[in-house]
């Protein structure tokens, strides 16, 4: 039986007169997702009064970041994943509310982010479908195959 991972998914731009995806997630649309993670990223502009510039909620399987914090001399990214039913319905800033504890993880800046609970996650539903080992075993043969072209 396949179980499939609920999220809230929207997304926010500057200058939208609609900033309900970043104000209040409960307002908006929930996915099932069959995804591995629900997430959130947040980007701020560092020189003015941290506005948001960007915000997205969503449900992937590989996040260019689970959780951490990202500076560059313009904007700070905040990464944020989590494996539980409607855990991306926060503000972007802390992690996600996805129950248990945070660890620690380096200051403003670093990859870590702050007070970050990563959670053992769902299979994506592949391990559930007859066809996953044909499907595994022909991506672990795509790249050999791929050398020799």
């Amino acid at each position: 039986m396949c179980t499939t991972l609920e999220c809230y998914a929207c997304s926010y731009l500057l200058g939208q007169s609609d900033a309900t995806c970043l104000t209040n997630a409960s307002a908006v649309r929930a996915l099932n997702c069959t995804k591995k993670y629900c997430l959130t990223v947040r980007q701020e502009a560092i020189h003015n009064g941290n506005k948001v510039i960007s915000f997205l909620r969503d449900c992937q399987d590989k996040p260019v970041i689970l959780n951490g914090v990202k500076t560059d001399d313009s904007f700070r990214f905040y990464y944020r994943s989590c494996q539980q039913n409607l855990c991306n319905g926060h503000n972007g800033r802390v992690s996600n509310s996805s129950g248990g504890g945070g660890g620690g993880g380096g200051g403003v800046g670093a990859l870590g982010g702050n007070h970050n609970a990563i959670i053992p996650g769902k299979n994506g539903c592949l391990g559930s479908r007859p066809d996953s080992v044909w499907l595994r075993l022909l991506l672990l043969l795509m790249p050999a195959a791929a050398a020799t072209w």
